[in-house]
């Protein structure tokens, strides 16, 4: 699991690798399970209160295009739990922060190769 940063922004996001690792982790974060998944799931995303207190995310994804469409609604529910209109700025902050952990994602996959030797 990799954290990215949500920076400027309060809250955490963690990335999982895998569905089972996102179920893991769901009920670690936030001391029950997920609810249930459908098998054409191809990712999932969740938004809420850890058992720290902290404002946390959890994405897992198993492709490219799905994890922007999960980053999406991280930012998305993110930017209105600030209060903060996407469209404001022409969507530029929306799209700025995207970019960001979409960029972040791609370089915790390439040290994971890495680590693994590919």
């Amino acid at each position: 699991m990799h954290e990215l940063s949500l920076r400027p922004y309060p809250g955490r996001l963690y990335l999982a690798g895998s569905r089972a690792e996102f179920e893991a982790q769901y009920a670690a974060l936030f001391g029950e399970p997920p609810t249930a998944a459908r098998a054409l799931h191809r990712g999932r995303f969740a938004g809420r209160e850890a058992k720290d207190g902290a404002w946390t995310y959890l994405v897992w994804a198993s492709s490219p295009h799905s994890l922007a469409h999960e980053i999406g609604h991280v930012v998305l529910d993110l930017f209105d739990w600030c209060g903060i209109d996407p469209r404001s700025g022409g969507g530029e902050p929306f799209c700025y922060l995207l970019s960001q952990l979409l960029l972040d994602a791609a370089g915790a996959a390439d040290a994971e190769e890495r680590e693994a030797g590919g």
